[in-house]
C-alpha cells in the first residue's frame, strides 16, 4: 500500500514514503549527507536505509513513519543496498569492506556481518526469495553484468540470463519468478524469468526505457 523511494527534488538524496491510494506522501529521511536505498521490513513498520550522516555510507533502521535512525553497521567501508530477510531478523546488504563489493548478512541487532557471496569480485543488488532459501543478485563478469541465484543453504551460483546489462532483481510474491531490468535491442527493458532461467518474458512497454 506504500512506496518508499529516493527523490533529488531538493538537490540531495532524500527518502520519501507515498501512499499508493491517496498519493499522500511524507519525508522520512532527510539527514545530513545522503539518504538512500530504503527497504521495507516484512511487517511494514520499519525501513532500512543508507545514510552518510556520520561519515561513510552505513546502514540504519528507522520507523517507516519517520523518526530517529538506529545505526546497524559500523565499518570503514561503504555499506548499502539493504534488504530484509523474510524472517525480519536479518538484513542482507552490499559492502566493499573486503576490497570489492560483496553481499553480507547481519542480524538486525547489529551483530558482526557474515559474507555470503564469494564467487567473483563484484556482487551487488541482493534480493531474497519469500521462503528465505534463495538469493538473487547481480555479478560482474568482465564487462557484463549478469543475474545470478544462490541457494543459501549451500551450492554454487547459477547464471540465469544471456544478456549483458542485468540489474535490480526482485522476486514475485509467490517466489516462482524473478523480475529484473536489462538492456535488449538498444532499449532498457524489464524482464521476468523462471528460477531455472528457462522461460523469460519481456514486459510490454510503450518504448520508453524502464529500469529498477
Amino acid at each position: 500500500r506504500q512506496l518508499a523511494y529516493v527523490s533529488f527534488e531538493s538537490q540531495k538524496a532524500v527518502v520519501w514514503v507515498q501512499d499508493l491510494s491517496t498519493g499522500e506522501r511524507r519525508m522520512v529521511a532527510n539527514f545530513r549527507g545522503s539518504n538512500s536505498a530504503p527497504a521495507w521490513s516484512p511487517d511494514g513498520q520499519r525501513l532500512a536505509v543508507t545514510l552518510s550522516q556520520d561519515g561513510p555510507s552505513q546502514l540504519y533502521t528507522m520507523p517507516a513513519t519517520g523518526g530517529t535512525p538506529v545505526r546497524l553497521t559500523r565499518s570503514n567501508a561503504i555499506d548499502t543496498e539493504a534488504v530484509y530477510a523474510p524472517d525480519g531478523r536479518h538484513i542482507y546488504f552490499v559492502s566493499d569492506r573486503g576490497g570489492g563489493p560483496q553481499i553480507y548478512r547481519t542480524a538486525i541487532s547489529g551483530e558482526s556481518a557474515e559474507r555470503i557471496t564469494f564467487d567473483g569480485n563484484y556482487n551487488i543488488s541482493p534480493a531474497v526469495s519469500p521462503d528465505g532459501k534463495l538469493l538473487a543478485y547481480v555479478t560482474r563478469r568482465g564487462r557484463a553484468f549478469k543475474l545470478m541465484t544462490l541457494d543459501l543453504a549451500g551450492g554454487t551460483p547459477r547464471a540465469l540470463t544471456d544478456t549483458q546489462h542485468d540489474e535490480s532483481p526482485g522476486f514475485a510474491p509467490n517466489g516462482r519468478l524473478l523480475v529484473y531490468a536489462t538492456r535488449a535491442d538498444g532499449s532498457d527493458v524489464l524482464m521476468t524469468t523462471t528460477l531455472d532461467g528457462k522461460i523469460k518474458t519481456r514486459l510490454i512497454t510503450t518504448g520508453a526505457d524502464m529500469r529498477e
